[in-house]
């Protein structure tokens, strides 16, 4: 009965008006208005306004809020019949800092999409600490991040590990390589990405943080539309840089005192559930498939690139 009452709200909000919503459910008007008193005195709160001449249908402030709890118990009791009819069909939330969903992660999506078509599959884009909490709220069932901590219900291990290296322009179209000091490259014209705590104190014994000229980006990919001139420069991840090299006249070139290397962390909840434990099986063997022994450089082009 309170499925139907829900139902027959929604239908009301959807309609605007309660004979409108009796004609979308094949029901009486006043089968309609005796399902929402109901659903009022089972709530204990008014959700639709009463009056006189009134044609279309106007939420109280209490329904109004309620409408969005009603939408979600729709949702979950549509779930829960397709798990009746079908059996438990696995899914996977999985988050990410941006980079990684832009260059790294795209292939592993599009092929555990192409196995798994029925895996109901979330992928979000989140802030490296953000994504502890919400791993730990079972929010997220697999995140891949770039700062370690730890959590009491949360599991983090090394996912991969880069080199960092620097990414410029080519002015004379050339694709070799160089080592250079970081004392050698101006500040002034560095597009800067905070990559970690580890880098950043690297970061800071060569260069002064409170440079004013630094432009400073949250977004690796960000660094490919701002690389406009040959005097910029940036440290970026080896894989970040060789995937630029597909793009365009861009030159790497090593550090001679370079930082620690970039580090993503794969995490996960310490005690998941069955089915989640099994849609991540699937995900680790995917990673084993496409990426294999190249984890350390994850991001691989159609043909391998010198530097």
């Amino acid at each position: 009965m309170f499925s139907q009452a829900i139902e027959t709200f929604l239908a009301i909000i959807r309609s605007g008006s309660l004979s409108a919503a009796a004609e979308e459910l094949s029901l009486t008007q006043t089968t309609v208005s005796k399902r929402i008193k109901a659903l009022e005195e089972e709530l204990g709160m008014q959700l639709i306004e009463r009056g006189k001449g009134m044609r279309q249908v106007k939420l109280t402030p209490s329904g109004e809020e309620f409408a969005t709890l009603a939408e979600q118990w729709s949702l979950i009791s549509r779930e829960a019949k397709i798990l009746g009819s079908q059996g438990p069909r696995l899914s996977l939330t999985i988050g990410a800092v941006d980079s990684l969903n832009v260059f790294v992660l795209p292939r592993l999506y599009r092929a555990l999409h192409a196995e798994h078509p029925s895996m109901k599959m979330e992928i979000r884009t989140l802030h490296s600490d953000e994504m502890y909490e919400k791993i730990e709220q079972r929010q997220l069932d697999l995140a891949f991040t770039l700062r370690e901590r730890s959590l009491a219900n949360v599991s983090a291990e090394v996912f991969f590990s880069s080199p960092m290296v620097v990414l410029s322009l080519d002015g004379k179209a050339a694709r070799k390589g160089q080592t250079v000091r970081p004392q050698d490259l101006s500040a002034d014209h560095e597009l800067f990405v905070p990559w970690g705590r580890r880098f950043d104190a690297w970061h800071d014994q060569w260069w002064d943080p409170l440079t004013p000229s630094r432009i400073k980006l949250d977004s690796g990919h960000l660094i490919l539309s701002m690389l406009h001139h040959p005097s910029q420069w940036a440290i970026v991840p080896l894989w970040l840089a060789r995937a630029a090299l597909d793009k365009g006249p861009y030159m790497i070139r090593e550090l001679s005192a370079p930082p620690p290397p970039y580090i993503c962390y794969r995490l996960t909840h310490k005690q998941p559930t069955t089915s989640t434990s099994r849609s991540i099986a699937i995900v680790d063997t995917l990673c084993r498939q496409i990426f294999g022994e190249q984890m350390a450089q994850p991001y691989l082009g159609d043909e391998p690139v010198a530097r």
